[in-house]
């Protein structure tokens, strides 16, 4: 089994990022759905050994040379990571599965709403963590490719 730690809309805190993986056992991938502002670069310094997926969000339009979406592979499972403004996410997730769809991903994690959100939809986990301020999610993947996604809060 795998398991990745899901943030979103730290907003230049890593306080909270911090908190939630003190508290999380056994993870080996951290997730941003965009807003990190400097707080990628801090977490890659503070886990070094942990891979570390991020996009830019709205808010990110100074930092250079990182993508608003990313397609990768984990525990066997084709991601889609975007932070969701570019997709209307604050009106619903039609543009958003469709792109998606598209890309042919098995789990897509988005942000930007900075609300909490699990939703299998047509073959695809579209999951929110919601702001690193109060929420985070946790994505495992049994070895067999089973899904398991939930949403916790800051400790």
């Amino acid at each position: 089994m795998v398991k990745a730690l899901v943030f979103s809309d730290s907003h230049g805190s890593i306080s909270s990022v911090e908190a939630a993986a003190r508290a999380e056992k056994d993870f080996s991938l951290i997730i941003f759905a965009g807003d990190i502002q400097s707080d990628a670069e801090a977490i890659v310094k503070a886990y070094p050994r942990i891979p570390v997926a991020y996009v830019l969000g709205n808010n990110d339009w100074f930092v250079k040379g990182v993508p608003y979406d990313r397609r990768f592979t984990f525990g066997g499972k084709k991601f889609f990571l975007t932070h969701g403004h570019k997709y209307g996410v604050k009106s619903g997730l039609l543009q958003l599965s469709m792109k998606a769809r598209e890309t042919e991903a098995d789990i897509c994690v988005f942000g930007h709403t900075h609300v909490p959100l699990l939703e299998f939809q047509n073959g695809i986990y579209f999951i929110n963590p919601g702001t690193a301020w109060r929420t985070y999610a946790v994505i495992s993947i049994s070895d067999s490719g089973k899904v398991n996604a939930e949403i916790k809060n800051i400790p």
